[in-house]
């Protein structure tokens, strides 16, 4: 069994290497990467995690989602953002509505969503990262 990723771009580089086209696992690295993250202390370490720019996955929301992941992280943590979350290809040309509720909450989430999600026009609960290792901010 590997350790987890790291680094955002580690899980999406493992995403590419063993995981594309498999239901949930570019979930399942992520919430890896998000665990590392939130166990993690030094603020140092945490930056280092998300500063090198992850590869395209060539798939629109996916790309969107980590900018998204990358900007929010940094922001919730008191971290730098890294410059690569804000290209042009990290964000949605159509608004998406994650989960399995969708279009259902679509006036909760428009509300709800951070803005590092929000202003790529992914609208998504208010605490889209929560994992049980989640430390208070």
């Amino acid at each position: 069994m590997r350790p987890r990723p790291t680094t955002l771009a580690e899980a999406v580089r493992r995403y590419l290497e063993v995981g594309e086209g498999q239901d949930g696992a570019f979930s399942v690295l992520l919430d890896e990467f998000l665990d590392a993250f939130y166990t993690e202390t030094d603020p140092a370490q945490r930056q280092a995690m998300i500063d090198e720019e992850p590869p395209r996955l060539g798939n629109e929301r996916h790309d969107a989602y980590v900018g998204a992941v990358g900007e929010y992280l940094a922001s919730r943590w008191d971290l730098r953002i890294p410059p690569w979350s804000d290209a042009p290809c990290r964000e949605v040309a159509e608004p998406w509505f994650v989960g399995m509720m969708g279009k259902g909450l679509s006036g909760l989430l428009l509300v709800e969503s951070p803005i590092a999600f929000r202003r790529r026009r992914i609208f998504t609960e208010a605490e889209p990262l929560r994992r049980a290792r989640m430390p208070a901010a």
